[in-house]
């Protein structure tokens, strides 16, 4: 391979090597979710709001570091879909929140298994000490 003065190969740039691992697991990820039509974005959305919610639109954007137009437009399918709502915010006409519907809370738990299936996937190709070292350092980059 070429030799380059740019430092934009993997083992250069780090934002290079973030998101091409990033998009790797995101495609692994959504295989394992494909048969029930969801896709890692979405599952994240609905875990995050059957862990925190009812939650601001603001506050899923902040806690999954997407900008609120792109959460308000992920959000879409699964509204859709009927797996969550937007609602008016109880304090705040001009705010919405999300809410996990039923039905999103029973898509959410047949994901868990083909979530997990793929979280000892990716286990196995790290040893268990790597796994924690990545988490913590990937989480200090937030």
């Amino acid at each position: 391979m070429k030799s380059s003065r740019f430092p934009l190969g993997p083992g250069e740039c780090f934002s290079f090597a973030l998101r091409r691992a990033a998009r790797t697991v995101s495609r692994q990820y959504d295989e394992a979710l494909a048969p029930l039509a969801l896709n890692n974005g979405q599952f994240s959305m609905l875990a995050l709001l059957a862990e925190l919610g009812p939650l601001r639109i603001h506050e899923v954007a902040e806690t999954l570091a997407m900008d609120r137009t792109t959460v308000t437009a992920a959000l879409k399918p699964l509204q859709r879909r009927k797996l969550v709502r937007v609602l008016v915010a109880g304090d705040d006409a001009r705010a919405r929140e999300a809410v996990l519907t039923p039905a999103g809370e029973t898509l959410l738990n047949e994901a868990m298994p083909l979530w997990r299936a793929q979280q000892e996937r990716l286990k196995k190709m790290l040893s268990a000490k790597d796994a924690e070292a990545l988490r913590a350092q990937l989480a200090r980059l937030v």
